[in-house]
């Protein structure tokens, strides 16, 4: 106990310190530009793998077609895509890796993922077999979706400009996966199977580089500082008094995975949150596909050039949906988001349908993933966070991201099962449609307005 106090008194000393420290005039700048960074490299991680994955099999399963139709590649595409939705409950362990966040701080775990996501990279690029390739698959696909640069932008921007600071953070990092399709026009080689893994090269590099250096240049999260130094500040009789109120209320002041459970269960405002995240989820499958379905439908230089358009079009929506999602708050922002996602994806299956060219699949494309994860970044991250406690923030956040994730394991689920039978590009029109709508029609019923929200003053009861 003593040693515990110790530890503690030593730590509030130090948090006191780092609230009085002078912010400069370029603070927030700063902030974000280094946060702008880490988004870029969780951004190019995300997509990598999937524009890359006809050539990774290619070479790794030894194709000598560049059929996508081939049994060769659906065997290939079979032994791959089983292990994409057991990611998913692979990743049940994510929110107590992100709750530790609540009471670590943000700032180390910001560094931890973004390294994560570059040796993740870097097992993929030196992968001799498909083990290994599915190994480092799962390491990346733990590290993406902890989003803790998301995490440091709402607490750190002002509260009426977060969802403008957050979506042209990552408007821009969209904007810069277009540098995968550069990156794939300067190394990729249809006649060379092994080109593909150089395009991890600078990725990889820069993930690393800049994990190491955002935990010397960045400072904490104001909003976490002021809330640790708060329970660090209370007597053991104060804290015995808070805990008897969370145990109440099903909130607390430290976070922790399970409070977190049974806090979005108890929570009218989250359990609705989670509802309409778990349909929407089932949509975003096709996302990990896309590339197949353009190799077949398409030249690999064509694709290349696409996988540089759509990135620029996904920016755009991206940084827009932002701006409108301040303005008309997040329920009619998720609306508009909801039908771009539904409309571009028809007019990408179309494109590749009929041969109307990268240009058109790119922008397509872009306009679809643009709303895709522009209305998932509302639902899993925005509104979460709009909608949770300081000292339960971070566990929410990172909990009820995993518990959507069963939603994307159903569509993946209906995927792979049905591929076989229905060809690959109206598939995803089949599963996306009715499960989006239901979506948003849970969204705009039930969940409440986050938009003006005060991050310091959430308490259990603010959406009853």
């Amino acid at each position: 106990m003593k040693n515990q106090m110790a530890r503690e008194q030593r730590e509030l000393v130090r948090l006191q310190r780092e609230s009085r420290r002078p912010k400069g005039v370029y603070y927030l700048l700063f902030t974000m530009i280094v946060l702008t960074i880490i988004y870029i490299v969780d951004e190019i991680t995300s997509n990598v793998n999937s524009a890359m994955q006809p050539y990774a099999l290619f070479d790794l399963f030894k194709i000598g077609s560049r059929d996508v139709n081939s049994v060769e590649y659906k065997t290939a595409i079979n032994t791959v895509a089983p292990w994409s939705v057991a990611s998913n409950l692979f990743l049940i362990v994510s929110p107590f890796y992100k709750a530790l966040s609540d009471r670590f701080g943000r700032r180390l775990f910001l560094m931890i993922n973004t390294i994560g996501m570059g040796v993740g990279m870097l097992i993929v690029m030196t992968s001799q077999s498909a083990v290994q390739y599915i190994l480092g698959m799962l390491f990346m696909m733990f590290f993406t979706p902890n989003d803790m640069q998301v995490l440091y932008i709402m607490e750190t921007a002002p509260k009426e400009k977060r969802a403008t600071y957050s979506f042209v953070a990552k408007g821009i990092a969209l904007i810069s996966v277009s540098l995968i399709g550069v990156l794939s026009k300067v190394f990729l080689k249809e006649d060379v199977p092994t080109s593909w893994r150089m395009v991890y090269l600078i990725p990889v590099i820069v993930a690393i580089v800049v994990g190491a250096g955002s935990y010397l240049l960045m400072r904490e999260t104001p909003v976490f500082v002021e809330q640790r130094r708060s329970f660090l500040s209370m007597t053991p009789e104060e804290r015995q008094l808070r805990a008897a109120e969370d145990k109440k209320s099903g909130t607390a002041e430290q976070g922790g995975v399970f409070r977190a459970v049974k806090f979005i269960f108890m929570n009218r405002q989250l359990r609705w949150i989670l509802i309409a995240g778990f349909l929407f989820f089932a949509t975003t499958f096709y996302t990990s596909y896309y590339a197949t379905v353009m190799e077949g439908a398409m030249a690999t230089e064509l694709v290349a050039v696409a996988l540089i358009i759509y990135p620029l079009v996904n920016g755009v929506v991206t940084i827009t949906s932002g701006f409108f999602s301040d303005k008309l708050g997040r329920k009619k922002a998720c609306l508009i988001l909801g039908s771009l996602a539904l409309l571009g994806l028809l007019l990408f299956v179309l494109a590749c349908r009929l041969q109307w060219g990268p240009v058109a699949a790119g922008i397509f494309y872009g306009c679809s993933i643009g709303g895709l994860w522009s209305m998932s970044d509302t639902l899993i991250l925005t509104m979460p966070a709009e909608s949770s406690p300081s000292g339960m923030r971070a566990s929410v956040m990172g909990t009820i991201s995993v518990m959507i994730g069963a939603g994307m394991f159903i569509g993946q689920a209906l995927f792979i099962v049905l591929q076989n039978f229905v060809s690959m590009d109206l598939l995803f029109l089949c599963i996306c449609v009715p499960f989006m709508a239901v979506s948003l029609l849970v969204l705009m019923t039930k969940v409440k307005e986050t938009r003006d929200v005060d991050l310091d003053a959430i308490t259990a009861e603010t959406y009853d």
